[in-house]
């Protein structure tokens, strides 16, 4: 009797590991039997190597916006459904507007085709040069209301390659003056580059730079010994093109009643600011 309680009690067991055997076989061959957890920005950068790539490399402030971020459907693509566009994020979930209404540029993707690298992927600039004024009309108000050879320029010619990129100056302008070697910097502080001739500069600037358009001018006060050979060209002209009255230094009277009631006009007698030989 006991040999065979025994011998029933060790086949249950026996059943019973035989089943938990299977049971831990059956979950090891289930590669869903684990926990998952939440996904993280590698995870996805697994998959979408290259989209990772893009908003590593190049991504600007995208490179601060998570994946599902603008990504809220995903994995959902039916190619017999062919609803891309539905799943795809659109701009204007963050971007409302940014270049204005206008048709050309509410269609984001003409431009910045590659959104996972927003600035790199920006087309030539001869591609974008007849909407230009569309996000930059500021600037194509100055070139218009002042006009200059700049206004006669396509945006692309200077700003080519790529779009953004600032040109130097002495890509298409030489020095005013072989005395002054002259950089982009020294070229802005008289001109503003999309109005050149609106030309305006401190009153300490060199003569030498002057000297460049007014040459004749500027060895005729180099050679005089008039206190007038001291003082910087933008002391007397701060206003490019202004030609000052001799009263705005030397007042009314710089001579006695009777020299200035014969000769009324300055220079009647100092025939030349520049050279004041009488």
């Amino acid at each position: 009797m006991i040999r065979n309680s025994l011998m029933i009690f060790l086949g249950a067991a026996l059943l019973l590991f035989q089943a938990g055997t299977a049971a831990a076989q059956d979950n090891a061959d289930n590669i869903y039997s684990v926990q998952p957890k939440e996904l993280t920005i590698a995870d996805c950068g697994g998959c979408h190597k290259a989209h990772f790539g893009w908003l590593k490399d190049n991504g600007g402030r995208h490179q601060k916006v998570a994946c599902w971020d603008c990504h809220e459907k995903f994995h959902l693509y039916n190619p017999l459904k062919n609803n891309y566009a539905e799943i795809m994020p659109k701009c204007s979930q963050c971007h409302e507007l940014p270049h204005g209404s206008a048709e050309p540029v509410t269609q984001c993707l003409t431009c910045h085709s590659n959104p996972h690298q927003p600035l790199a992927s920006l087309p030539d600039p001869e591609q974008l040069f007849p909407n230009c004024k569309l996000c930059h009309d500021a600037v194509a108000q100055e070139l218009v209301a002042k006009p200059s050879k700049h206004t006669e320029r396509r945006c692309s010619e200077c700003h080519s390659k790529v779009h953004g990129r600032i040109p130097d100056c002495s890509e298409c302008h030489q020095s005013h003056s072989p005395m002054v070697a002259m950089e982009t910097p020294d070229c802005l502080k008289c001109h503003p580059v999309h109005t050149p001739l609106a030309i305006s500069y401190p009153e300490d600037q060199a003569k030498e730079l002057c000297a460049g358009c007014h040459g004749e001018i500027f060895t005729m006060l180099q050679a005089s010994k008039a206190k007038h050979s001291a003082l910087t060209c933008a002391k007397c002209h701060p206003t490019h093109g202004e030609i000052p009255p001799c009263s705005r230094c030397h007042g009314d009277a710089p001579h006695s009643p009777a020299i200035h009631q014969k000769f009324p006009v300055c220079l009647t007698c100092h025939s030349n600011p520049h050279d004041l030989k009488i």
